[in-house]
């Protein structure tokens, strides 16, 4: 991997913004300088939140970029702003709720149920663990390896639930 450009979407009380947090830790344990930073309204709860990472074997000399190479949408909130900043030819990883059709030619798209499987038998849950299994399934496709995703989610008071999450989505 020369660099990743990866923007992973969706609305606050998802864990947008978590996830970004453990997919930069552990790449950063695994030695891959890693650049993150967020964007979401002054509101938060319920409107889009973004999560901007940057990973690479080399220095990174800024966490901006324009367009992502890859980009996790798993909110219709966020769906219209996420789709404006993704390189054409780039790959879009869907939550099943989104229409695929929605997404214009010339994008690799990839679609999975990750807000209903992570939020199955919790009433209410907005698919808070559905970005950490978005982050098991970027594993699968070999974006990065899981290994390292396993430990850094192993760690903390939610480990059993993040683990979970991600072996899920890397069995989607």
């Amino acid at each position: 991997m020369a660099e990743l450009r990866l923007r992973i979407s969706g609305i606050g009380g998802q864990g947008i913004v978590f996830a970004g947090r453990l997919l930069a830790q552990a790449l950063a344990e695994e030695g891959k300088e890693v650049a993150l930073r967020y964007a979401y309204g002054a509101e938060v709860m319920g409107t889009p939140v973004h999560s901007e990472l940057v990973v690479s074997e080399e220095p990174i000399l800024s966490p901006y970029f324009r367009e992502a190479q890859v980009a996790v949408i798993l909110h219709p909130r966020a769906f219209p702003e996420a789709m404006g900043w993704v390189e054409r030819g780039g790959l879009v990883v869907l939550d099943a709720a989104l229409a695929k059709n929605s997404v214009p030619p010339g994008f690799r798209v990839e679609a999975r149920p990750f807000v209903q499987r992570a939020s199955a038998g919790r009433p209410g849950d907005p698919g808070r663990l559905a970005p950490v299994a978005a982050l098991g399934f970027l594993a699968k496709l070999g974006l990065f390896p899981l290994d390292p995703l396993v430990r850094a989610a192993g760690r903390g008071r939610a480990a059993q639930e993040n683990l979970a999450a991600l072996k899920l989505g890397f069995e989607l």
